[in-house]
């Protein structure tokens, strides 16, 4: 049989491990002030009634020299629960990740397989260090919040950003907001020692019934050596989703 090279990649990603000038003008508010609140309540409230959602796009992963580009599908039910497809020119799937928040399955049309996982980093399927609950999230149009013990706004002449911080000082995200500080435009995910883990940026914001949605979804490491580009066509807010969807077996 003769092996898609989606799969393949998907396969080898599987199983294989794997300095910004300071504007002159910055000021930083309180970490308690009413603002930095504000900010963060408005986002933990966005969306938040989108329960379940569905997709289809095109999706660019590069990793150094490689990359691929494939029409993807995906569908998501709270609380947290994924399923991504990898699809043929016949929109047949030839590669498909899902997680039910217990299990993390892979299957493509020769192989399968299943960890136990209840939230799984998927940097070997997209190269990128990032959370299955953080591409949830940022699917169903929101910005993922890393647990934080402060929070402090950072203005720029043209940003405002939202500093979330360890209890030890370290910055552990940063999220930009354009002047207005309603539209997220990207966000910075950091280690515990305040390495950069990962970036994301938002683009082509679009209204699905009562919910804003980004259409363009873009995650890179450090060096933007490796990530990946989503690109999406259509898209579906409160479908419904059995919760065997997100259960892959050898053969469906």
């Amino acid at each position: 049989m003769k092996t898609n090279p989606l799969s393949i990649l998907l396969i080898m990603l599987f199983f294989i491990s794997a300095c910004t000038p300071v504007s002159p003008r910055v000021s930083k508010t309180s970490v308690d002030s009413a603002e930095a609140q504000h900010l963060l309540t408005s986002l933990k409230n966005k969306n938040h009634t989108l329960n379940s959602f569905k997709g289809i796009g095109k999706i660019k992963i590069w990793d150094k020299d490689k990359f691929q580009i494939a029409r993807v599908a995906w569908l998501g039910a709270a609380p947290g629960k994924l399923r991504i497809e990898a699809l043929n020119v016949s929109g047949q799937p030839v590669a498909s990740i899902a997680g039910d928040g217990k299990w993390f399955y892979y299957r493509n049309h020769d192989d399968f397989y299943k960890k136990q996982a209840s939230d799984p980093s998927l940097k070997k399927i997209v190269s990128v260090p990032v959370r299955s609950s953080d591409i949830f999230s940022m699917l169903a149009g929101r910005v993922p919040i890393q647990e934080h013990h402060l929070a402090l706004i950072v203005k720029h002449e043209s940003e405002y950003v939202l500093e979330l911080q360890s209890k030890w000082g370290n910055i552990i995200e940063k999220i930009y907001f354009d002047t207005s500080k309603t539209i997220v435009s990207k966000i910075e995910m950091f280690d515990a020692f305040g390495s950069l883990t990962y970036r994301a940026a938002f683009g082509r914001i679009r209204t699905i019934g009562d919910y804003q949605i980004p259409f363009t979804l873009e995650l890179s490491d450090d060096d933007d050596d490796a990530g990946f580009q989503l690109h999406i066509s259509n898209y579906w807010t409160g479908v419904p989703v059995p919760p065997s969807k997100f259960i892959l077996t050898p053969t469906d």
